[in-house]
């Protein structure tokens, strides 16, 4: 009896279990419909003018002399060309493929697919660099004070280990 209930409860869980994965023609098509490459192409744009205004905000009010200005923009976008190479579409790719392939199912991916070519999907995809955009935009600000917090931190730190004055925060 034991036996029967165990095959039973097998047969009832093998359905969730042995879904089908999705196949590569599948993972494709939805990213083809999800525009994943056009949003990560969008967004690295939107991730640079995001960290110019952290920096613009954190110097605020300091008095940064032109060699300081070019120190900061080599700075900065030597950061971005770091972040653009790592989020390239050629490397980006095989990650989306692979988290994709282990989150849905085949069943899941043609759903999904549907969806994204509806106009409700399309809509939704209309709409993603203008969310993403409000969202870079209110992590910022909860991002600055925590930078300026830190810089207070580190300029106190320096100052017990050498004995100087440190600059107030946000100067």
């Amino acid at each position: 009896i034991d036996l029967g209930i165990a095959r039973c409860r097998l047969s009832v869980a093998a359905p969730a279990v042995m879904a089908a994965q999705p196949s590569d023609a599948q993972v494709d098509k939805l990213l083809e419909v999800m525009r994943a490459r056009q949003t990560v192409d969008a967004m690295l744009p939107q991730v640079a003018a995001s960290q110019r205004q952290m920096v613009a905000q954190m110097t605020a009010g300091q008095q940064l002399t032109p060699e300081q200005r070019a120190k900061l923009d080599r700075l900065l976008d030597k950061s971005m060309a770091s972040i653009g190479r790592a989020m390239s579409w050629d490397k980006l790719e095989p990650v989306y493929r692979d988290i994709y392939r282990q989150t849905f199912s085949g069943d899941d991916m043609q759903a999904l697919i549907a969806f994204y070519r509806s106009p409700a999907g399309q809509k939704l995809l209309d709409k993603v660099p203008q969310l993403m955009q409000n969202t870079m935009a209110q992590m910022q600000k909860l991002l600055v004070p925590l930078m300026q917090d830190l810089q207070s931190d580190i300029a106190r730190e320096l100052e017990a280990a050498s004995g100087a004055k440190a600059p107030p925060a946000g100067t």
